[in-house]
């Protein structure tokens, strides 16, 4: 039994101490740059595209490939000759035949392209790819910390929900005792205490809707970050970014646009690709060959004659008609360039929009957390002032309980506003 108490409490601990704790949501994003299983992804895929302009730039090398074939001509041409000149008597034909059945040929071929411009464009195009990955590793991870913001701060607001719930739980359950006090004395009818223990039952289902949030968005936060984390505390105001008033106004060289950019580039670089295939190509070329002709198969009797073939040349190829495959495929080529472009305008307008909405969210919620947080200070000064009255007599219980719903009503224009303020501002917290 003692192993057994053991083996759990040991193994309980590594599970308390593999939870990462976090202070702020810098250690959020951190976390979320170093272990989300998108992003490594997106990394992967970068060193991938990197080593695509390798692939692409082999192609300037020489080519030489070995070929060898194993011919069997079952059917040869013949032709009828006068016997009399191969020593024959006149009137008579003899038949020639023209090759043998077995034939065995082995070579090398080597290629190097001299001139040719679509090879030189493919290597543009795999560079352009390898520039458009790393982008879009920065846009990813720029779209990510926005995620880890919100799912952070909501996480830590709703266990500073909870904690504002479990304190008013606290002054129901001391009104609901003093309630019961009261009707065993007769001062008051059992409909206060049905209305006391209704709110009581209202502030737990709302203290459990509130403990469901908040493990829904731990658990959405650690999705992001890749790991088990905890939150040691609350959120206070003293965790609010501080946000210059104005952004820097570099909108293009945010992740998202410097992306649409990269692809306005690739595909212009596209449209020279495809008009390079228009132009001629120049190559030089090699080929030797060894080639055994037997009447019988066998090519391992080695006294048997080889005969060799070599060969080294220039080739010019020159693209004249193919159909107009070509002056389509660069209209099509234009026509997605037109797109990046359109792309590109739009995702700015977007951006700029963003920022704006963003700026403008922030700046309301500062004020407005300045001002509920005033009211819910005196919120919570009235709210003591009458349970006290309430407890001498001074008060009915209508009077309490207009009080608290007020008090509760300010609570929860506070938490949005701190929400609001801690969400946008670390919003464009973000932006480069």
């Amino acid at each position: 039994m003692k192993k057994i108490l053991f083996y759990t409490l040991f193994f309980s601990g590594i599970s308390v101490q593999a939870q990462t704790p976090l202070k702020n949501v810098t250690e959020a994003i951190e976390l979320a740059r170093q272990h989300n299983p998108d992003l490594k992804a997106t990394r992967q895929t970068a060193q991938w595209q990197a080593a695509g302009v390798e692939v692409a730039r082999a192609g300037r090398m020489p080519t030489l490939k070995a070929t060898s074939a194993l011919e069997y001509n079952y059917a040869l041409p013949v032709q009828l000759v006068p016997a009399e000149f191969l020593g024959g008597q006149p009137g008579e034909f003899r038949k020639l035949q023209f090759g043998v059945p077995f034939n065995l040929s082995a070579g090398l071929e080597a290629n190097y392209a001299l001139y040719n411009p679509t090879l030189k464009q493919d290597i543009l195009l795999a560079d352009l790819n390898r520039q458009t990955a790393d982008i879009q590793l920065a846009a990813q991870q720029n779209s990510l910390e926005t995620q880890v913001v919100k799912a952070y701060y909501l996480t830590a607001l709703s266990q500073e929900a909870i904690e504002l719930t479990l304190k008013n739980l606290v002054s129901t359950d001391s009104l609901l005792i003093l309630t019961r006090q009261r009707l065993e004395a007769g001062t008051i009818e059992e409909l206060d205490l049905n209305r006391t223990t209704h709110t009581r039952l209202t502030l737990a289902d709302q203290l459990e809707q509130n403990r469901l949030a908040y493990a829904n968005n731990l658990r959405q936060l650690q999705l992001l970050v890749g790991q088990e984390v905890t939150l040691d505390e609350a959120i206070a105001e003293k965790q609010l970014p501080v946000v210059a008033e104005n952004l820097s106004g570099d909108v293009e060289n945010y992740p998202q646009l410097r992306l649409k950019a990269s692809q306005q580039a690739f595909y212009q670089a596209s449209i020279d690709r495809e008009k390079a295939t228009r132009l001629p190509q120049l190559s030089l070329y090699g080929r030797y060959t060894a080639q055994a002709q037997r009447q019988t198969f066998n090519f391992l009797d080695f006294d048997q004659p080889w005969f060799s073939i070599g060969v080294v040349g220039i080739r010019l190829d020159v693209p004249i008609f193919n159909g107009g495959q070509r002056l389509k495929t660069i209209d099509r080529a234009k026509i997605r360039a037109d797109i990046a472009d359109t792309e590109f305008v739009a995702e700015k307008n977007r951006q700029l929009a963003q920022d704006a909405e963003w700026t403008a969210s922030y700046a309301h919620a500062q004020k407005s957390l300045a001002v509920n947080k005033q009211s819910m200070t005196l919120a919570q000064r009235n709210l003591e002032l009458a349970q006290l009255k309430y407890s001498a007599g001074l008060y009915t219980y209508d009077q309490y309980i207009t009080l608290f719903n007020e008090s509760l009503q300010i609570q929860n224009r506070y938490l949005k506003a701190l929400a609001d303020s801690l969400i946008y501002g670390g919003l464009l917290q973000t932006r480069p």
